[in-house]
């Protein structure tokens, strides 16, 4: 089953995880156009977000697996099966609980995912 309604925690700290797209984490403010360009597809806007969400984790000495909530924020609800296939990739059987979220539009226009997460550490 594709969805996880909780996990009980014991023990670690919280790490709350701001919201990633596929945008660099990094990057120049105000904004460069050239640096900000992100790919069209749907899975790789995912695969890049969930790497931001990964830099993050290993700075503190975690992974994705430490992830036991996440938020996803898609620009067409339709997608979520894709977003799905790659959370498998990432995650295998051990998915955090989810909750998925239509929304009309993110950060830049070509942003069709977001993602925050909860991490215990």
């Amino acid at each position: 089953m594709p969805y996880v309604p909780g996990i009980l925690v014991s023990g670690g700290k919280l790490l709350f995880i701001a919201g990633m797209t596929a945008l660099p984490l990094y990057h120049k403010h105000p904004h460069d156009p050239e640096e900000l360009k992100i790919p069209e597809d749907i899975k790789e806007q995912t695969r890049r977000a969930f790497n931001n969400i990964k830099m993050v984790l290993e700075t503190v000495g975690g992974d994705l697996h430490n992830i036991v909530s996440l938020v996803r924020y898609l620009t067409n609800i339709e997608e979520q099966d894709k977003v799905n296939e790659v959370m498998w990739e990432l995650f295998g059987d051990n998915l955090p609980t989810t909750t998925t979220v239509e929304v009309k539009s993110l950060v830049v226009k070509e942003a069709r995912v977001e993602l925050t997460a909860i991490a215990v550490v």
